[in-house]
């Protein structure tokens, strides 16, 4: 019976992600939250077996093929907390800590134009820090995501300039469609802007703004592009939020480990 409540449960908390930020048809079929209510069936079919057989569904699979399985999971939950352990130690930038520049890094926005609220956690961290220290100069990136109509980054700007951050210390990125993106093009709007080649513009200091379980894999990404002095600094995510947010992180930096060994990618933005 508990396999069958917590598969419900699970179920819930996809349909609760997806209405705390709406998308659009194709958006909400495709979304990663899904994987919570594929785990609820799994666990709900689990829980109905055992209870109308009275054994697990799995106790008449062969030996070898219990020990497979097994042998997977377990790998599985060791990489999983072995990466986990590196997404919860970022770099972290204190908010006395001075820069050049600040990349507020985008990271979603709904069907309706709005900023879900992991991304106005990260526009009131930006919006602090810019408020402390007045000659930093501000991107904010974010492109327009697949199956949504609008994009990220003149939405956070807007947000920005409400919290009382000039417009004119804004730059706006709006083709980025992932981190790596973010950091390629902000750097290349940034040469542009201030006439510097793009070897200068790495060489700034760089202070990083996202939600805390982002930190560590985009200060990574920074640092294997040529970002020469990068610091983070971290918002919260709403706690309905947590178990999506470092789930989608942790494949997202397993995925990264696996890029990085097989195809040496992503290098530096100048080779």
């Amino acid at each position: 019976m508990i396999l069958i409540i917590l598969g419900i449960l699970c179920i819930i908390y996809d349909f609760i992600l997806n209405c705390i930020s709406p998308g659009t048809f194709l958006d909400i079929l495709t979304s990663f939250s899904h994987i919570w209510t594929a785990l609820g069936i799994i666990l709900i079919f689990t829980g109905v077996f055992r209870r109308k057989t009275g054994r697990w569904f799995w106790s008449g699979w062969k030996g070898w093929l219990k020990g497979t399985v097994l042998g997977f999971i377990c790998a599985g939950a060791v990489i999983s907390l072995i990466n986990l352990g590196f997404i919860c130690s970022p770099g972290l930038a204190g908010l006395d800590e001075d820069c050049d520049y600040v990349i507020l890094l985008g990271g979603g926005i709904d069907k309706n134009g709005k900023l879900p609220p992991s991304v106005m956690n990260r526009v009131g961290g930006a919006a602090e820090y810019l408020g402390a220290h007045e000659n930093a100069f501000c991107v904010v990136t974010g492109g327009t995501l697949k199956w949504l109509p609008y994009a990220e980054a003149p939405e956070i700007k807007r947000q920005l300039e409400a919290a009382g951050i000039a417009g004119e210390r804004i730059l706006v990125e709006d083709q980025a469609l992932d981190t790596i993106q973010n950091f390629q093009l902000s750097c290349r709007l940034l040469a542009q802007h201030e006439g510097l080649p793009e070897s200068e513009i790495l060489q700034k200091r760089f202070v990083v703004i996202s939600n805390y379980y982002h930190l560590r894999r985009a200060e990574r990404l920074a640092k294997r592009m040529g970002f020469s002095h990068v610091a983070g600094i971290g918002t919260r995510c709403a706690p309905i939020l947590v178990p999506m947010s470092y789930l989608r992180e942790i494949c997202a930096y397993i995925k990264l480990n696996l890029r990085i060994l097989f195809t040496g990618e992503p290098g530096p933005i100048l080779q």
